[in-house]
């Protein structure tokens, strides 16, 4: 049997060494996690705000371009045109935080957490200056630019982590006018 020299153990100082240690390391790796936790938050929600205001805007350009009718209503927040697969008025229109297409009397959401939309109309003549808005002659309208700015739709605190929003602009030239 092996006699150790000092059997005594471990002194209060080193017991509270080790643990000042440890809480140290512990402290960092939390912090770590925390910060990566936060970078995964922000990318996920940019990611999905971004998404979100691109299918939009494709689907109202790709619609607004194919209309062989030209707009019969141009107003700051929201337009009317003629479908022409069906023959019936299609309204894209800002409704409160909500992008809405209405077709038929029925109404779609299309997105949530819209912040802000705008349409500017130009007339053929007028290529540079966009036309006043409710448009008198709707059917003069040959380009549409679409500005949307969209947020998180869930819960989120303003100006938290999970606060994200993201403008995107497109033009559309109406194609069979």
């Amino acid at each position: 049997m092996a006699c150790w020299r000092d059997e005594r153990g471990f002194t209060l100082t080193e017991l509270l060494t080790v643990l000042a240690v440890l809480a140290l390391v512990l402290a960092a790796v939390v912090t770590i996690q925390q910060d990566a936790l936060q970078a995964y938050i922000t990318g996920s929600n940019k990611t999905e705000v971004q998404q979100n205001a691109r299918v939009a805007l494709e689907r109202m350009a790709r619609e607004i371009r194919e209309t062989q009718s030209g707009l019969t209503t141009a107003t700051a927040t929201s337009l009317t045109f003629v479908d022409p697969n069906t023959g019936l008025a299609v309204t894209y229109a800002l409704n409160g935080n909500t992008l809405t297409r209405t077709t038929n009397g029925a109404t779609d959401i299309v997105i949530g957490g819209v912040q802000a939309l705008t349409f500017a109309y130009y007339a053929i003549d007028s290529n540079i200056v966009p036309l006043g808005v409710p448009v008198g002659a709707p059917g003069t309208v040959f380009r549409v630019d679409i500005t949307i700015q969209t947020g998180s739709e869930g819960t989120v605190v303003a100006g938290g982590i999970a606060d994200t929003r993201a403008e995107l602009t497109t033009s559309v030239r109406l194609r069979n006018l």
